[in-house]
C-alpha cells in the first residue's frame, strides 16, 4: 500500500493543492452561473433533473433518489418545486395504484429545449472564446481528473 505525503511537510505542494482545490470550485460557480443565466428561472441541479427525466421518460421518486444520491423526502420537495411549474407530472402507476410515477410536461420538455439551445450558443462562445486548441486541452485535463478521480475511488 502506498503511503501518501503529509502536505503539511511539502509546503509547495500544499499550496498547489489549495489552488488546484480553490480553482475547481470557482471553474464549476462559474460554469454554472454560465450555463444558467439570470432570465432562466431553473437551478442546474433542476436541469439534470429534466434532463434525466427526458431519458427515463417516466421514473419513480425511488429512481429519482438512487440516481442523484438524495433521500426520498428530497425527491418530494424538488418533484413539488417542478410540479408548481408545471415541468412535470406525477400519476399513479396503472398496475400498482401506491406507486407514484413522474413525467416531463409539454411545458418541461419545451424548457428544457430552450436550455439546450442556449447550451449549445454558450458552449460554441466559450470556444470561440478560448480557441479551439485551449478547449482541446481542458477536455484532455479534465479526462485525466476524472480518470484520476475515478480510479481513486476504486481504492
Amino acid at each position: 500500500m502506498c503511503e501518501q505525503e503529509d502536505v503539511s511537510q511539502n509546503p509547495t505542494q500544499g499550496v498547489v493543492l489549495l489552488e488546484l482545490d480553490a480553482l475547481l470550485q470557482a471553474a464549476w460557480r462559474r460554469y454554472q452561473d454560465y450555463m444558467i443565466s439570470a432570465q432562466n428561472d431553473l437551478s442546474m441541479h433542476q436541469v439534470y433533473f429534466l434532463r434525466f427525466l427526458a431519458r427515463q421518460i417516466t421514473c419513480t421518486p425511488s429512481d429519482v433518489a438512487q440516481e442523484f444520491g438524495v433521500t426520498l423526502g428530497a425527491v418530494t420537495g424538488f418533484v413539488d418545486r417542478l410540479y408548481k411549474l408545471g415541468l412535470v407530472s406525477r400519476v399513479r402507476s396503472e398496475t400498482d395504484r401506491r406507486l407514484v410515477l413522474i413525467q416531463l410536461t409539454d411545458k418541461g420538455i419545451g424548457k428544457l429545449k430552450e436550455f439546450e439551445k442556449a447550451r449549445t450558443e454558450k458552449l460554441v462562445g466559450l470556444q470561440e472564446a478560448l480557441g479551439e486548441a485551449e478547449i482541446q486541452r481542458l477536455n484532455l485535463a479534465l479526462r485525466q481528473l476524472v480518470g484520476g478521480l475515478t480510479s481513486l475511488d476504486k481504492e
